[in-house]
């Protein structure tokens, strides 16, 4: 062969080889920089959440990230997704060519703002019933304040969604609000060359204390339809809010036991209850007390049964010490005393655990007689406390005398006095 062909054949072949080796190096080098995502730009806000990222992404390369030179434990991704809470902190990655086993390494510094505080101040408290006329109108004042911020913007939001009204002289203050509910106030601060951050806080608006009242009826929850007057009051914490006016409302229509049937703005009213309870359902009452000088109010509530009277009268008692039928008990019975199969000689406990006969009539009078006719024993308010006194055991007579609010009742019948051993 031609040693000029040879020598440019030659020449080619390295030529060739030439290309191939150095298109070779070319293709494996890798680009390990490190980006923030597009738009985002150091440096960044506190609390900002983003991602790094390795220019070069292939499944022939292994990923191994840094956190200022410490490894960063299962982080073996082309991304890091990262929190910004530290300012100055070196995010470092180690890209290896699995083929080639060509490294590339690469770093970031990642630099923040400064977090800024937000606090609250509130200018007015509200009341805690929240209605739209007295329990919708505290007021809020928020302040942020950070190193290297020139101005900040505020926007409030309610958690459930409702609208916020602000102070239209000052966007700091929210108006409005109610007690106990959460708001949320959206604060942007911004920088003197335009960088600007968002930080968000909640705040809970305080109410004045509610009253603690307490209703107190005489008689206490059990009223009887002959004796149907029924006093109330209330007694309150001192230690509350003051209160200064009041209005009672009252329940009393047993066919629609949410009809108000009577009102009063009495400190101590009474009221009377013309019809009985039915099925055992209580009449309700409600104590409206407000405060002129706050201008809350608090509602308080309270229950009252109201039972026919049926007398029930023992025909014997038992006066020997033992603590079961020792007294002469007059008691009320819904059953009117006629069912036989309640035993007499059964009454226990003390005088004290039944109603003085003044609670289901408006006056009585009990006389106790002799066989002969004497009186031996007399009470016009009597409270179950008779044990027969110094007389003997055998049969006596007894005449009650009962005044009611609609009906006056007369009883009468006989009374054993037995194993007393006088």
């Amino acid at each position: 062969m031609n040693k000029n062909i040879r020598n440019n054949v030659f020449f080619k072949i390295v030529i060739l080889l030439f290309f191939i080796v150095s298109s070779f190096s070319l293709k494996a080098q890798i680009n390990c920089e490190i980006k923030l995502p597009e738009g985002v730009s150091l440096p960044l806000c506190y609390g900002e959440e983003t991602s790094l990222e390795v220019s070069d992404k292939s499944y022939d390369y292994t990923y191994q990230w840094y956190k200022n030179g410490n490894e960063i434990a299962g982080e073996t991704d082309f991304v890091l997704n990262i929190t910004t809470t530290e300012n100055n902190v070196t995010y470092s990655v180690k890209v290896t060519n699995n083929q080639t086993g060509e490294e590339c390494n690469s770093e970031i510094t990642v630099t923040i703002m400064n977090e800024f505080e937000i606090e609250f101040e509130q200018t007015q408290l509200t009341c805690s019933n929240n209605n739209a006329e007295n329990g919708q109108n505290a007021k809020v004042i928020a302040n942020a304040t950070g190193e290297g911020y020139e101005s900040f913007s505020y926007e409030w939001e309610s958690s459930n969604g409702e609208n916020i009204w602000t102070n239209p002289s000052n966007p700091q203050e929210a108006i409005g609000l109610k007690a106990w509910k959460e708001y949320i106030v959206y604060v942007t601060g911004y920088t003197a060359n335009g960088d600007s951050c968002v930080q968000s806080a909640t705040f809970t608006p305080r109410a004045y204390p509610n009253p603690m009242l307490e209703i107190i009826s005489n008689p206490k929850d059990t009223a009887y339809i002959q004796n149907p007057y029924v006093k109330f009051t209330f007694e309150g914490d001192v230690d509350s809010i003051e209160y200064n006016s009041w209005s009672w409302a009252f329940y009393d229509n047993p066919d629609d036991l949410g009809e108000i049937t009577s009102t009063s703005i009495l400190r101590e009213p009474t009221n009377v209850y013309y019809q009985e309870s039915k099925a055992s359902q209580p009449f309700r009452v409600e104590l409206n007390v407000k405060s002129v000088d706050y201008g809350c109010d608090t509602t308080f509530s309270s229950n009252i049964i109201v039972l026919p009277v049926k007398l029930k009268i023992p025909n014997v008692f038992t006066p020997n010490g033992d603590g079961i039928n020792d007294f002469f008990i007059i008691d009320n019975d819904p059953t009117g005393g006629t069912e036989e199969d309640k035993d007499e000689t059964t009454r226990g406990f003390e005088h004290e655990s039944y109603n003085p006969l003044r609670d289901y009539y408006l006056r009585t009078e009990l006389t106790i007689f002799n066989r002969w006719g004497r009186v031996v024993y007399k009470s016009s308010d009597y409270r179950n406390d008779w044990d027969g006194g110094n007389l003997p055991d055998g049969t006596y007579f007894y005449v009650l005398e009962c005044v009611g609010e609609r009906d006056n009742h007369r009883y009468q019948g006989s009374v054993a006095i037995w194993g007393s051993g006088r």
